[in-house]
């Protein structure tokens, strides 16, 4: 309440109900630690007053009976009576008076502590401020790269979806180009077949080496060089006696692969052709060229 007396020891500061210790110098504090300090040392834990005198230091009660009321100033005169309660609310008063001092003095170191604070939460309200202001910024900067970013993934990703379109379109010419160049290579292979069967040595013409007589021959009336000479088997020409018969590419390589059909079918045919040739020049060649024996002229 507010005229409940409080402890004047600074740790303590609770408000006094049942008893008390007063001094001489107007203090008064709790039971507990009036008890506490006055065992130690007869001195004012408030203000270090010396206190010798037997009623420097009063042990009273807070809450008297009425009984004590009626008692305590009883015989007492008049004027002894007013200058007891005079006293007493000088006391009183006094009291009063240095709680209302402790307050304001509380309230000031409040007040000083709220400047201190309301400054500096100021400054740091302007420098949450500022961050505030330039992470904005920072922010309006990112969201415009953010723009232009998108704008350029925008940019790559037709011109990755048009590359992928090329590459499918190259992709399926390669196929095609695949294909048409797999099918010329079974064709060409087709054809070096049959150009390997025909240079086969076994192929190559063979002429008879027997006792009969040579079919080149001129027999009565056969007529083999042209014109009608009929001269008899003995009787030969020294072109017929020189006659080679010279079969090419016997055991040599194959034709060359060419890369369209038409150029095969083309040296096929020429192949075909320069088969065989006759050496007429009389020395045969090295490559297992087969002639015909020349006969003895008759005497």
């Amino acid at each position: 309440m507010a005229d409940e007396m409080i402890c004047n020891y600074k740790k303590c500061r609770k408000r006094l109900i049942s008893n008390g210790w007063v001094t001489s110098c107007s203090h008064i504090f709790c039971d507990e630690d009036g008890t506490r300090e006055f065992n130690k040392a007869y001195c004012c834990p408030a203000c270090n007053t010396n206190l010798p005198g037997k009623f420097d230091i009063i042990r009273i009660d807070l809450s008297p009976s009425e009984q004590y009321k009626s008692m305590v100033l009883a015989g007492q005169k008049p004027e002894v009576i007013l200058e007891v309660c005079s006293r007493a609310m000088a006391f009183w008063t006094y009291q009063v008076q240095q709680e209302r001092v402790y307050q304001e003095h509380i309230a000031s170191k409040a007040k000083d502590a709220k400047g201190q604070l309301e400054q500096y939460y100021e400054q740091l309200l302007n420098r949450v401020q500022t961050e505030a202001n330039s992470l904005k910024n920072q922010n309006a900067s990112i969201k415009k790269e953010l723009e232009t970013v998108k704008k350029q993934y925008q940019e790559i990703s037709d011109k990755i979806k048009e590359k992928s379109r090329q590459h499918q379109k190259l992709q399926l010419m390669y196929d095609a180009l695949r294909r048409q160049s797999i099918s010329i290579a079974h064709d060409v292979d087709t054809v070096d077949g049959h150009i390997d069967k025909y240079n086969h040595p076994t192929m190559a013409f063979e002429m008879p080496l027997s006792t009969e007589p040579d079919p080149f021959t001129r027999h009565g009336g056969l007529n083999i060089g042209g014109g009608g000479d009929s001269r008899s088997a003995g009787h030969q020409t020294p072109a017929e006696r020189d006659f080679v018969l010279n079969p090419t590419n016997v055991s040599g390589p194959s034709t060359p692969r060419r890369s369209t059909r038409r150029n095969m079918q083309s040296k096929t045919e020429a192949a075909l052709q320069s088969r065989f040739s006759l050496d007429f020049f009389g020395t045969p060649n090295d490559r297992g060229v087969i002639r015909t024996p020349s006969r003895q002229r008759k005497a």
